[in-house]
C-alpha cells in the first residue's frame, strides 16, 4: 500500500499540471469577467444574479462588445455545457437572428431548463414546431384581427378599469405603481387574445388572481435554472426543495386554469388563438394533445404580457424624464383627436383611441421605438451554435 502513495501522488500531480496548463490556455482566450478553476465565472454571476443585466452590460463596455466566459471550466465537459459567447454587436445580432437563423437553435439547456412551464412552446422549440406556431399566430396577429380586439378587449379594459382607477387615484391625492397596473392591463387583454378568458386582474380592488400568481411563481423559478449548472437544479427538482418546489405547486395551478379554458373552446369554439390551435395538426398530422395546447398558450401570455407592460413601464418612465418629448407626444395627439372628435376637448377622453387615429400617431409611435432601443423588454436572450466558434462555444448570449 505504501509503494502505491508515491505513484498516486505522481498521477495527481500530473494530472493537476495538465489541468493547470489547461486551464492556463484557456483562460488567456477569454475575455469577459474573471474565470476560476472549475466554476469559472459562475460565483460572479450568482453573486450579481439580482442585477445580473447590468453586470453582463458592465463586461460587454470593458470588452467592445463580445466576450467569452465560462461557467464548468472542466476539460470535455466545458465544450458542451459551460462556454459562452455573450455579444450585442448590432452585426453579430443581425447574424444570429436574421442571415444565419437557422445555426442558432435553443439548444439543450434552455429547453431542458424551460420544459416544465413552456413545454413545446413557441419560445422553446426550433424547427418544424416551431414555423408551425409562428404561421398560426401571424394569422392571429393581423391588422384586421387587432382592430377587431382593440374594440373588443383593449378600449373597454382602458375605458372601464384603468380610467377608473386613475381617476380615482387623482381625486383622492393617492400614489398608483404604473407597472403593476400595465401588468394587469396588459396580462386581462392577453388572455382575451389568446383563449377569450378575461381573467379582470385589472378591477377596482386590484385582486390577486391565483392564475396569475403561479404563472409570476412559476417563470422566476424557471428563470433561476439559468444561473445554475443542470444537475443543480435537477437535484433540487428531484428533492423537492427550494425554487423548483414552488415550480411545481405553482404549475399545478396553471395546468388548472388552463385545462379549463382549453375545455371552454373545445365546447365554445371562438376567433382566439387557442381556438386555431385546437383546429390544427401536428408536424405528424395528429391532434395536439392538451398538455401541448396548454404551454402553447402559455408562450403566449408570457410573450403579450410581460414585454408590452415593460415597455409601458419604462416609456412613461422616460416620458416624465424628458418633458419636450411629452409636449411634443400632447401636441401630436391633440392635432389628431383636433381632426377626427372635433374641437371638443370632452369628446377627445370620452372613448380610447381608435385603431386608425392611434396608427396616425407617428412621433408617439418613434418615441416607443426609441423606447425599446433603450430598454428593450427581453434585455438578453441565449442561442445555441451548431458550429465551432472562436474557443468553441456553445451558448451565444446577446
Amino acid at each position: 500500500m505504501e509503494a502505491l502513495n508515491p505513484i498516486l501522488t505522481g498521477y495527481a500531480v500530473a494530472a493537476l499540471s495538465l489541468y493547470a496548463l489547461w486551464f492556463y490556455f484557456l483562460s488567456r482566450r477569454l475575455t469577459g469577467p474573471k474565470v476560476l478553476p472549475i466554476v469559472g465565472s459562475l460565483p460572479f454571476l450568482i453573486a450579481n444574479r439580482n442585477r445580473v443585466h447590468d453586470w453582463i452590460a458592465d463586461n460587454l463596455r470593458a470588452t467592445g462588445g463580445t466576450y467569452q466566459t465560462s461557467t464548468m471550466v472542466i476539460p470535455f465537459v466545458a465544450k458542451t455545457q459551460g462556454f459562452y459567447t455573450v455579444t450585442c454587436h448590432p452585426k453579430n445580432v443581425e447574424h444570429i437572428l436574421k442571415t444565419r437563423f437557422d445555426n442558432y437553435p435553443k439548444g439543450p439547456m434552455w429547453r431542458a431548463a424551460f420544459h416544465d412551464l413552456l413545454g413545446q412552446g413557441i419560445f422553446n422549440s426550433d424547427g418544424d414546431t416551431w414555423l408551425m406556431q409562428r404561421k398560426t399566430a401571424a394569422l392571429e396577429f393581423t391588422t384586421r384581427t387587432l382592430r377587431q380586439a382593440m374594440a373588443r378587449w383593449v378600449n373597454g379594459t382602458i375605458k372601464n378599469r384603468l380610467w377608473f382607477i386613475l381617476d380615482r387615484a387623482v381625486k383622492d391625492s393617492k400614489p398608483v405603481d404604473l407597472q403593476d397596473l400595465f401588468l394587469r392591463l396588459t396580462f386581462d387583454n392577453i388572455c382575451g387574445l389568446t383563449f377569450g378568458k378575461d381573467p379582470e386582474t385589472l378591477s377596482p380592488d386590484l385582486p390577486e388572481n391565483p392564475f396569475s400568481v403561479a404563472f409570476d411563481t412559476a417563470t422566476e423559478a424557471t428563470l433561476k435554472r439559468l444561473l445554475y449548472t443542470g444537475f443543480l437544479w435537477r437535484i433540487q427538482k428531484a428533492m423537492g426543495i427550494g425554487s423548483e418546489d414552488k415550480l411545481k405547486k405553482s404549475l399545478e395551478i396553471v395546468e388548472t386554469y388552463m385545462n379549463d379554458a382549453i375545455d371552454a373552446r373545445k365546447n365554445s369554439p371562438s376567433d382566439d388563438l387557442l381556438s386555431r390551435f385546437l383546429k390544427k395538426r401536428d408536424v405528424n398530422g395528429n391532434v395536439i394533445p392538451t398538455d401541448v395546447l396548454q404551454r402553447i398558450a402559455l408562450n403566449f401570455v408570457l410573450a403579450g404580457r410581460d414585454t408590452s407592460s415593460v415597455a409601458l413601464s419604462w416609456f412613461f418612465w422616460l416620458v416624465m424624464n424628458n418633458p419636450e418629448v411629452e409636449k411634443k407626444i400632447i401636441v401630436e395627439l391633440s392635432t389628431v383627436l383636433k381632426e377626427t372628435r372635433g374641437n371638443d376637448q370632452g369628446k377627445w377622453t370620452e372613448e380610447p383611441l381608435e385603431f386608425d387615429e392611434a396608427d396616425r400617431l407617428v412621433y408617439l409611435k418613434a418615441a416607443l421605438a426609441e423606447t425599446l432601443r433603450l430598454y428593450p423588454s427581453v434585455p438578453q436572450t441565449v442561442f445555441t451554435s451548431e458550429h465551432k466558434l472562436i474557443v468553441e462555444q456553445y451558448q451565444i448570449i446577446f
